[in-house]
C-alpha cells in the first residue's frame, strides 16, 4: 500500500467577528483525471466518505506528515461537513484553536493554501485507483509552484501496511506456527514411541 494525496486549490476562507473560521471548498473529485493522473470511481469515493463520515472527528493536520497516521501534535483542522455536488466532494473545515490552527489561520489569511486527502491504496498503469484504497482525512496544505511532483516526490514513494494486512500477516503468521509445532509434535511422538518399543516396554501396534 502506498500514500495516496490529492491536493485541491478551491478552498476559501469564512471568518466573521466573534465565529470560528472555516475553509470551504473542493476536497475530493471523482471520474476525472486529476492533476497526478489518477481518477477516483464514484462508488469508491462514495464508499470511503461514507466511511470517514462515521467517524467522531475527521481531524486534518498542516502539511501532509511522512506516515499515514494522524499525528496529535499537528492537528489544525477538523472536517465537518461533506456533501456530494456532481461528482465533487465539497467540505467544510474549522480552522482549531491549536497550535497548527493559529499558524494555519494566518497562512490561509495572507496567502494561498490548499487542501489535500491522504489515503492509503494503489494505483493501476492505467491510473485508475484500485478498489483497496482507503481514506484517511483531508489536510492543509501549502501551495508550492509545482504541487504535483512536491506531493508526489516526498510522500508517495513509501510502502504502507493497513490494519487490515497486519492482521493477515499476523494470521498467516500465527497459522504458520501451528503447522510448525504439531508437525514437531507429531515428530516427537514418533521418536519416543519408537525409543520405548526398542526397550520392550511397549508392543508395535498390528493390524
Amino acid at each position: 500500500m502506498k500514500l495516496i494525496t490529492e491536493l485541491s486549490h478551491d478552498v476559501e476562507l469564512y471568518e466573521a467577528k466573534g465565529k470560528d473560521p472555516y475553509i470551504v471548498g473542493i476536497w475530493s473529485s471523482a471520474e476525472i483525471k486529476n492533476n497526478n493522473g489518477r481518477v477516483y470511481k464514484r462508488n469508491i469515493l462514495e464508499r470511503e466518505i461514507k466511511k470517514v463520515s462515521g467517524k467522531k472527528s475527521i481531524w486534518g493536520e498542516l502539511g501532509h506528515p511522512p506516515n499515514p497516521e494522524v499525528n496529535a501534535d499537528k492537528i489544525a483542522i477538523k472536517t465537518v461537513n461533506l456533501e456530494w455536488k456532481n461528482n465533487d466532494v465539497y467540505g467544510k473545515a474549522k480552522i482549531l484553536d491549536t497550535p497548527m490552527g493559529a499558524i494555519a489561520r494566518t497562512l490561509v489569511k495572507e496567502g494561498d493554501m490548499g487542501i489535500s486527502s491522504r489515503g492509503l491504496g494503489t494505483v493501476s498503469e492505467s491510473g485508475q485507483v484500485n478498489e483497496d484504497f482507503n481514506l484517511i482525512t483531508w489536510d492543509m496544505v501549502t501551495e508550492p509552484s509545482n504541487n504535483p511532483s512536491w506531493v508526489q516526490g516526498i510522500y508517495e514513494g513509501q510502502e504502507w501496511i493497513s490494519d487490515g494486512e497486519k492482521a493477515k500477516q499476523k494470521e498467516m503468521m500465527i497459522d504458520e506456527m501451528v503447522t510448525w509445532y504439531q508437525k514437531h509434535l507429531m515428530n516427537l511422538t514418533k521418536e519416543t514411541i519408537y525409543e520405548l518399543w526398542q526397550k520392550g516396554m511397549i508392543d508395535w501396534p498390528r493390524n
